[in-house]
């Protein structure tokens, strides 16, 4: 036994120490998103072709605040639709990317040939920011937001998903099934709190 009486009380201390370290370390990093706290949000929403239609009605959609947006009044939405002369006889259906409507080439639309429930995480990349996309009726696409500031030093978008429902083309507008991620940069979009 030592005579020194601090020596007994810093035995063992050492290595909790360095557990304790690598625990500060890992919850102090700056470049780490915090974690996951709301569940990601479904609902059905009508929107009007952003052209051939009454100003008042909505055209487009603003993913961070998960709400319909009219392009008359603000700038801070995601993505637009139209309805737009097709090949044939009918009109088609284009989600617009905030590039194809002059804006900063920021998010982006992007077709996937995977079912609606099936998605459960939306990719990071492959997004088309510029150019609009042409949709059927039941055809699902993904969605990136506008890049939002969700943590120091970390700039992401929110992801979500989309399901053409119906196309009015006499009414001009469009239902889609949409599902968000509220949790900045986050990519989760099945039912629950994301854990990616």
């Amino acid at each position: 036994m030592s005579d020194d009486p601090i020596r007994p009380r810093l035995h063992g201390l050492p290595p909790l120490l360095a557990a304790a370290g690598l625990l500060m370390l890992a919850c102090s990093d700056p470049l780490a998103l915090p974690p996951a706290s709301q569940l990601t949000v479904e609902d059905t929403v009508t929107l009007f072709a952003a052209t051939a239609t009454p100003v008042r009605t909505a055209s487009a959609y603003n993913l961070i605040t998960q709400d319909v947006a009219r392009t008359d009044r603000t700038v801070d939405f995601d993505f637009a639709v139209d309805l737009v002369p097709g090949t044939g006889t009918d009109t088609d259906l284009v989600i617009l990317p905030r590039g194809a409507l002059g804006f900063l080439l920021d998010g982006g639309v992007q077709r996937t040939t995977s079912a609606f429930d099936a998605i459960t995480l939306a990719p990071t990349s492959g997004y088309e920011r510029e150019a609009p996309l042409v949709v059927a009726s039941g055809d699902v696409v993904l969605l990136a937001s506008r890049l939002q500031q969700c943590n120091f030093g970390i700039s992401r978008p929110y992801y979500a998903k989309l399901r053409v429902e119906s196309i009015d083309r006499a009414q001009r507008s469009v239902v889609l099934r949409i599902r968000v991620d509220p949790n900045c940069g986050y990519r989760g979009l099945a039912p629950g709190i994301p854990k990616d």
